[in-house]
């Protein structure tokens, strides 16, 4: 089987990545362009609303997702110059903006507990494992940080599927790159509307639901089962994939 993973909820703690990535970048910015911490953190935060809003209002099905991921990550990064009273402006933002974020992630271990052992029993089974994210490219750099890295086969981004993880778009072409059966893909998210778009294509949905926040009784029909840990995650593979041999 080839096993697709969630970055943010599944593999990783997105609030402690958020939170930690935050004060690394900040001290990055300091140490380059001078400042202090605390100036860099407050233009980040005030940048951040501005970021999120710009994204909420995009024109998502109009243009490429590339083109209006990296025009808001350079523009976020421009305003955080602006917000934060540093005069000298970088000229290259895209560029600056990934290999900061790449240095920042990288010093990050935000690994749920459950990860690395559930991948490793995957993997020691024959299975697959891949990253499925909505970000971009600089996501490996969250997986070194958290000690993943090595142990994924690849990972499928916003970048690389050029479309939201909420548009089939993104989850059609995955099967073919893997050379597999869509009924041969599993992925594992904490999202439905993620879920059912992979769904809509033929991929095999489980809910990762942490919290116990979803109902079961509500649970949609494409869901083929609910999660509240990855350790379960091999045992209910193995279990699929006998069904389906017999």
């Amino acid at each position: 089987m080839q096993i697709l993973l969630d970055l943010y909820g599944v593999l990783l703690d997105h609030e402690k990545t958020f939170r930690e990535y935050r004060e690394r970048l900040a001290d990055l910015l300091a140490a380059r362009f001078g400042g202090t911490n605390e100036a860099w953190l407050r233009a980040h935060d005030e940048a951040f609303v501005t970021y999120t809003q710009a994204a909420s209002d995009a024109d998502w099905a109009g243009r490429g997702y590339g083109d209006i991921v990296d025009e808001l990550d350079a523009n976020h990064l421009l305003d955080m110059f602006t917000r934060a009273g540093v005069s000298q402006k970088p000229r290259d933002p895209l560029a600056l903006s990934r290999e900061l974020e790449q240095e920042a992630l990288a010093g990050v271990n935000a690994r749920y507990p459950d990860a690395r052992s559930a991948i490793e029993r995957l993997r020691a089974a024959g299975h697959r494992v891949y990253v499925a994210t909505g970000g971009s490219a600089t996501n490996d750099a969250a997986l070194e940080g958290a000690g993943l890295r090595s142990r994924i086969d690849g990972v499928f981004t916003g970048h690389s599927q050029n479309s939201q993880k909420t548009r089939a778009g993104y989850w059609a072409d995955i099967p073919r790159t893997l050379e597999s059966e869509p009924a041969d893909c599993v992925l594992v998210d904490d999202r439905l509307d993620y879920l059912a778009a992979a769904a809509s294509v033929g991929i095999v949905a489980l809910l990762l639901d942490r919290t116990g926040a979803q109902s079961p009784e509500a649970m949609p029909g494409y869901v083929q089962a609910t999660l509240r840990n990855l350790a379960a995650l091999p045992q209910w593979v193995a279990t699929w994939t006998s069904g389906k041999r017999s």
